[in-house]
């Protein structure tokens, strides 16, 4: 009897030890992972929301920000609705890229300045103009003006380009070029700026529009003086060029540390490098 039962206890009391031993390594392990955890300090959580033509510069910027202390998420949803949910305290920063009616009415609003921005109004190589007034910006954009012969050129209808909704840069044109006045319904709408580049370089009668963000390395078309002022960064650093985008952080009341280290950060050099690298004119 005991022969028979002696293989079979010895394999039982073999098993047992092995699922002790397993057992106390999981405990091992758990017991480790939990002191780890405990010794990693958490990081502070920091939303930065609003508009959605600096969300890829801003994403970027965060993606190099310091994730030891730090845990960054950035959202679109535009500059209005940016501002709206910085001032309930639903986020840290809010992204502002164009002109927010009563923004700083509050005196607990800041604004920072991160970079700026423009619209370059191109045409094709064989335009019958290179430069415009504000004036007659307004009124081809608006269809006041329709034909090239109103401006010094030859008897030709001008077919004006647009960007089709939603836009940051449409949406800038309406607003601060035209003053909250509608587009020409005659203007013909493209959905990419690629696309609008090849519509002018096909068309010497076309005019379009890119914000310097946007803008191609290389293209045939020509960037149009305004007001006598060039299309360049020295121009829009300077201020001279009238068309310019302000790129604003906004916060509201008392600044956190999170707000202020973000703050500091994008004033470093490894910020400005990626700046420039999106095409926008760095301020620092």
């Amino acid at each position: 009897m005991n022969r028979v039962r002696g293989p079979a206890l010895v394999w039982w009391q073999r098993h047992r030890s092995l699922g002790g031993l397993i057992g106390i390594c999981l405990l091992a392990t758990t017991l480790a992972m939990f002191w780890l955890q405990s010794r990693t300090p958490m990081r502070t959580p920091m939303i930065i929301a609003g508009s959605s033509l600096m969300q890829p510069l801003i994403q970027v910027l965060a993606q190099q920000f310091d994730h030891t202390r730090y845990d960054v998420q950035v959202e679109s949803g535009g500059s209005v609705a940016g501002v709206v949910a910085v001032r309930h305290g639903t986020i840290d920063l809010a992204m502002v890229s164009h002109p927010v009616p009563g923004l700083f009415a509050d005196a607990q609003t800041r604004q920072y300045l991160l970079a700026r921005n423009s619209i370059a109004f191109i045409v094709h190589p064989h335009a019958p103009i290179r430069a415009l007034s504000q004036k007659h910006i307004r009124q081809i954009f608006t269809g006041d003006i329709r034909n090239w012969q109103a401006l010094g050129g030859p008897d030709a209808p001008i077919q004006v380009m647009a960007q089709r909704p939603p836009s940051a840069t449409t949406q800038f044109i309406e607003e601060v070029v035209l003053a909250y006045q509608p587009m020409t319904h005659h203007a013909q709408q493209v959905n990419h700026v690629k696309d609008m580049i090849a519509a002018i370089e096909g068309n010497p009668y076309a005019i379009g529009y890119v914000s310097l963000q946007d803008s191609p390395a290389k293209s045939s078309v020509v960037q149009l003086e305004i007001e006598g002022v060039p299309f360049s960064r020295a121009t829009l650093l300077s201020g001279r060029y009238p068309y310019i985008q302000d790129l604003y952080l906004v916060g509201y009341g008392k600044a956190s540390l999170a707000e202020q280290d973000f703050l500091q950060f994008i004033r470093s050099t490894q910020a400005q490098e990626i700046i420039e690298r999106h095409n926008l004119v760095s301020v620092y």
